[in-house]
């Protein structure tokens, strides 16, 4: 099997995330995890569609690689950002107003080609994370208090997906940008994760047993 079809197969590991997203709605019916299912499966959707021109024999010839490229680019950045935002619990509307001003932010960033804006793209990202997570430090002290085992994983897929990511810049690009999926999309899930837990042990929802009538 040709290597490069590793850019594909390791986008299996968002079913994580979005089996967790599903569970939380069903669990809790919070719109917020909803609307994290639809940008994780119009990420993913892209990136698949964009992988696919690394692939010899499974080009896809009804747009260019630039407007995947262009796609995969800008809803990944939004995505991750959106995911720290939602891993820390950041509450509407304040997650919604914020969002929405980020990722136009990143459109128009991308809009302007230059060799330069991923590489910035990256580091604002990385700066944003940085600023959220200070701002919201108290859900992080919750989180390695109460799941210390799982808030420890979160940080060392984080670090892995990032280490990867720029190492995807690099070379091996095909190795190096594969585990990057899949250290980013289980980091995610893993996030998610927590998020669900905190939210069950802080503001638990009463569900009531359905009763068969005699």
């Amino acid at each position: 099997m040709d290597v490069s079809y590793w850019l594909l197969i390791t986008h299996t590991f968002s079913l994580f995330p979005i089996i967790v997203f599903l569970w939380t709605y069903k669990r809790r019916k919070s719109p917020d995890s909803i609307f994290m299912l639809i940008k994780f499966i119009y990420c993913v959707s892209f990136s698949l569609l964009y992988h696919t021109y690394h692939v010899k024999d499974m080009s896809f010839e009804y747009q260019t690689m630039d407007t995947w490229l262009f796609l995969d680019k800008y809803t990944s950045s939004c995505l991750i950002f959106t995911t720290v935002m939602y891993c820390l619990r950041v509450r509407p509307p304040q997650f919604y107003i914020t969002i929405s001003g980020v990722e136009t932010g990143f459109l128009m960033l991308l809009v302007v080609e230059n060799i330069h804006t991923v590489h910035l793209l990256t580091w604002i990202l990385i700066l944003g994370t940085i600023v959220v997570s200070v701002l919201k430090w108290r859900t992080i002290y919750r989180y390695f208090q109460m799941f210390y085992y799982n808030s420890f994983l979160v940080i060392l897929f984080s670090i892995l997906a990032t280490v990867y990511f720029f190492m995807a810049m690099e070379s091996k690009y095909i190795y190096h940008h594969s585990l990057w999926h899949c250290f980013v999309f289980v980091s995610a899930g893993l996030g998610a994760m927590l998020k669900y837990k905190l939210d069950e042990t802080i503001h638990p929802i009463s569900r009531r047993e359905t009763l068969e009538s005699i």
